[in-house]
């Protein structure tokens, strides 16, 4: 969330972690933000839903610099789709409590309703200055379980939604997989998926997708009310998420935070003027894009370097390519007892990680001395690393070089493309193991 308002990687915005001292929303410098920039521009700003980690938990919430209409989620109850708390423009208000399932008060529906009454707001008849919001759903996250929850889903669809996805199976290539040699050690301690985990991670895929039913209806309030007002044909709408999430994957049985496509790889969708519907495009892009999109729509400057830049050029010319690389940042020392994979580890610097993603290929550098490296185009479910493979020393020592580049990169050079690397004829490299 922080690189999304600031259009800046981790190492640049300073928020390298969910908790206090090297992250969470007070390691947020609020006052060089988007709504910051788009407010001095004259834009009405509002946000709806949740905020950086930690908001409202360690210090009394606050209406946040830039915003003209705020109504986030108080942590903890963040993560409660019943008995949550919106501080809504210096009041609060809980909605409901965790064990009264009310439907009216379900939160995806409330926070839906509460972005809609903005739209509208700017409607005919309305205030009419241009506006931005930014509306932040928790589902499918899971759930903050009060004591004696005992062992149904860990996040809750809406009413109306339970029961749809009632036979859906883990289908990726990658759940449970058989060999995990080639990954780290922190991988490769971790046990085969036995039947009650395999029931529990099917009850818990089953549950986060019922719970993203919702968000698709209130999607289509949304759209529907820009239609309803007038505002539709001028107003760009991008859609997106924060991560992914494991559920079994390479036996990682929950946890966003390692490099895999199930964590990284996120939905990105666009629609506004000049964009042709249905278009796709192949460019590599990232959230370090959002905010310079936001700016670039609205003609706005931001007052600082942003390492992003715009995808409207990219959404307008869908053949638009380049080579630039992204970076992802991993974890922080000393901030957690336990890495994501679910077991205790020291605190060192081998639970950190940089890597590098292209168009075709993921590079892992992790602190402890371990490499991986994915032909995603021959492997898209990363089940064997090439880091290796001779006939991959070429890309292995690029895309070494770029993490070491990008670790430090800022602004216009976080954009520079990657080395053109020899393509691998298909002879030159055997099929992925399954």
């Amino acid at each position: 969330r922080a690189t999304f308002l600031t259009g800046r990687y981790a190492h640049n915005h300073r928020v390298r972690s969910n908790v206090p001292p090297r992250g969470g929303v007070e390691a947020l410098d609020a006052e060089h933000t988007l709504p910051v920039w788009l407010r001095s521009a004259g834009y009405d700003t509002g946000h709806v839903g949740k905020y950086l980690n930690g908001y409202g938990d360690r210090l009394p919430p606050t209406v946040p610099p830039g915003w003209t209409d705020w109504h986030g989620t108080v942590d903890n109850t963040t993560y409660q789709m019943w008995g949550y708390t919106l501080h809504e423009n210096g009041v609060d208000t809980t909605y409901g409590d965790f064990w009264t399932e009310d439907p009216a008060l379900y939160q995806t529906d409330v926070l839906r309703d509460r972005a809609v009454g903005f739209i509208d707001e700017h409607g005919p008849g309305g205030d009419e200055d241009p506006f931005f919001l930014s509306l932040a759903f928790v589902a499918p996250h899971g759930e903050v379980v009060e004591p004696g929850y005992g062992a149904r889903p860990h996040v809750r669809p809406a009413p109306r939604h339970r029961g749809r996805f009632g036979t859906l199976q883990p289908d990726s290539p990658a759940f449970d997989e058989i060999d995990v040699s080639d990954k780290p050690p922190y991988v490769r301690a971790l046990r085969r998926i036995g039947p009650t985990a395999r029931e529990r991670m099917t009850t818990d895929l089953r549950a986060r997708r019922e719970s993203l039913l919702a968000v698709d209806e209130a999607v289509e309030a949304v759209v529907g009310a820009l239609a309803r007002t007038g505002r539709l044909d001028d107003t760009y709408v991008l859609f997106t998420s924060d991560n992914g999430f494991f559920l079994g994957e390479h036996r990682i049985p929950k946890g966003k935070y390692l490099a895999y496509e199930p964590s990284s790889h996120v939905p990105l969708m666009v629609r506004g003027p000049g964009i042709a519907p249905l278009s796709e495009t192949g460019e590599l892009v990232a959230n370090i894009d959002l905010a310079p999109t936001v700016l670039d729509a609205a003609g706005v400057s931001a007052d600082r370097p942003l390492d992003g830049r715009s995808l409207l050029p990219f959404a307008r010319d869908p053949f638009r390519r380049t080579r630039r690389p992204v970076l992802h940042e991993g974890l922080v020392a000393g901030d957690i007892d336990r890495d994501v994979t679910g077991y205790r580890q020291r605190r060192s610097r081998a639970g950190l990680y940089d890597a590098v993603r292209t168009s075709r290929y993921l590079f892992v550098k992790w602190g402890g001395g371990a490499r991986e490296l994915y032909d995603l185009a021959r492997d898209p479910f990363e089940l064997e690393s090439r880091h290796r493979d001779p006939r991959y020393a070429e890309v292995r020592r690029a895309l070494s070089a770029e993490a070491v580049r990008l670790r430090t990169c800022e602004g216009a050079g976080c954009g520079a493309p990657a080395p053109r690397l020899r393509p691998l004829g298909r002879r030159a490299v055997g099929g992925a193991r399954r």
